[in-house]
């Protein structure tokens, strides 16, 4: 695997934005894809953030954390049934966090401190139809649920 910092981003190889640790890939390729993608919108979330865009950066962050849970899953999922989750995380089921922390929860995942537990709280308005919303959130509101998000995504990306 080749890591290029600041680059354009291939199938095949990890980008690391600049000045940010690079962090170790999980080993289950079905979930490095989603792992990529959760950090890829996560920063473009942030980006968002910083131009006052926060409608936009809230549901970018949602997808962060939705696709990290499913790196997550997959890579703590043995290799003959990822073909299945993959296949589960299909319609609107697969953006609920509540079902994919279940999913979770059914591989024996370590059990989620109460600060992260507390983290999903805070996340747990976060829905899709987003993307239809015209107007901002409200600034402190949107950099609160991006500050919640982060954490659990540094908190799965844990446990890869």
């Amino acid at each position: 695997m080749i890591i290029l910092v600041g680059k354009m981003v291939t199938e095949d190889v990890a980008w690391v934005p600049e000045a940010k640790e690079a962090m170790a890939l999980p080993h289950s390729r079905e979930a490095q894809l989603f792992y990529r993608t959760a950090k890829q919108r996560f920063e473009d979330a942030q980006f968002l953030l910083e131009g006052d865009r926060t409608t936009g950066a809230v549901y970018l962050a949602g997808y962060g954390v939705e696709c990290m849970l499913k790196a997550l899953i997959l890579n703590m999922a043995p290799r003959s049934s990822r073909a299945k989750i993959l296949a589960s995380f299909r319609g609107a089921k697969a953006h609920d966090f509540e079902w994919l922390q279940r999913e979770y929860r059914k591989l024996q995942g370590p059990t989620f401190s109460q600060k992260v537990r507390e983290y999903f709280v805070h996340v747990s308005t976060w829905t899709t139809d987003y993307r239809y919303r015209s107007g901002m959130i409200e600034h402190a509101d949107a950099y609160d649920f991006l500050e919640a998000a982060e954490a659990i995504i540094k908190w799965a990306d844990g446990r890869m």
